[in-house]
């Protein structure tokens, strides 16, 4: 079994300090937006940018993670100093509908002349080639970097051969259409091979290998799901999850869009496909090391990150 190194060395530190251009000698500050789920750890704790506060920060580089809805946008717009979007991945749906400025979607505001302004103001960031797109469709230029705000160093090798696959999923509230449960409903039965394991809220599924967890504090679920075989991030529209990245780090072998254009990552566009990627897990052998390297030295490359 190949060894990969498990901590980033003084040297690795340099070569990013200067891939960034020594750009972090400044203090970088992190607006997150409030619409933003349970993160595996704080942008602080990732990345060194404390928290952002309006009074004290107004004139210091700061970026705004997530942009879901127009007091998102409005701190943004106040703002007088370096600016920088890490866009959130259904945020990016949100802006494209216009934000409400009612209860209920009546009164909204166009993104067009949002987008413009951005444009001019901001450096922006996405996690893939898909959000890239569809910013650029509205007027909006960006750079692509997958993030993962947990600890790498703690996230060793720790894939396991299985006679039967174990695949997990979880779901953040009761979005289960968005985040494309439906088609585990649908294809369970085609791949009898595979056990599907669901966390997150109650869903009736009623599969002989479907396996509806509920809700389990993180700790938890990250010690049952570490030795399992595949993350499957199902969303038709989508950041890089944390379910992605914790399984391409413990070496699994996670199955996403093939819109996102994850390197090295498994990916399906028909249900035919996502069947065959899943009765494809049976035949890996060993933990994913090419996809797990190329993360680890590619994951929170941005400019505000130390």
């Amino acid at each position: 079994m190949k060894k990969l190194r498990k901590e980033r060395t003084k040297e690795d530190l340099e070569k990013f300090k200067l891939f960034c251009g020594m750009r972090n000698k400044e203090q970088w500050y992190c607006r997150t937006a409030p619409s933003l789920g349970a993160l595996e750890r704080t942008p602080e704790e990732a990345w060194g940018t404390p928290i952002y506060d309006p009074e004290k920060h107004i004139n210091e580089p700061t970026v705004f993670f997530g942009l879901y809805g127009f007091p998102d946008f409005f701190s943004l717009w106040r703002h007088r100093g370096q600016k920088a979007i890490l866009f959130a991945g259904s945020d990016i749906v949100h802006f494209n509908n216009g934000y409400f400025l009612d209860a209920v979607g009546n009164i909204r505001i166009q993104p067009r002349e949002l987008a413009k302004w951005i444009n001019e103001n901001c450096e922006s960031w996405v996690e893939n080639e898909e959000e890239k797109r569809i910013l650029l469709m509205s007027g909006i230029e960006s750079q692509v970097c997958a993030s993962f705000l947990g600890d790498i160093q703690k996230y060793d090798i720790s894939f396991l051969l299985a006679e039967r696959p174990q695949v997990y999923a979880s779901v953040s509230g009761e979005n289960f259409e968005s985040y494309g449960w439906y088609l585990i409903d649908k294809i369970a039965d085609s791949v009898p091979e595979v056990d599907f394991h669901l966390f997150g809220a109650l869903i009736d599924i009623k599969r002989e290998n479907v396996f509806v967890r509920g809700r389990v504090p993180k700790e938890q679920m990250n010690e049952e799901i570490k030795d399992m075989q595949c993350g499957l991030r199902l969303n038709p529209m989508d950041g890089f999850s944390e379910i992605t990245a914790k399984s391409v780090l413990w070496g699994q072998y996670p199955i996403v869009r093939a819109r996102f254009n994850y390197p090295y990552l498994d990916s399906f566009e028909t249900e035919q496909e996502l069947i065959g990627c899943l009765k494809n897990l049976r035949k890996k052998k060993e933990p994913n090391f090419e996809a797990r390297k190329w993360y680890w030295e590619n994951l929170n490359l941005y400019p505000w990150a130390r």
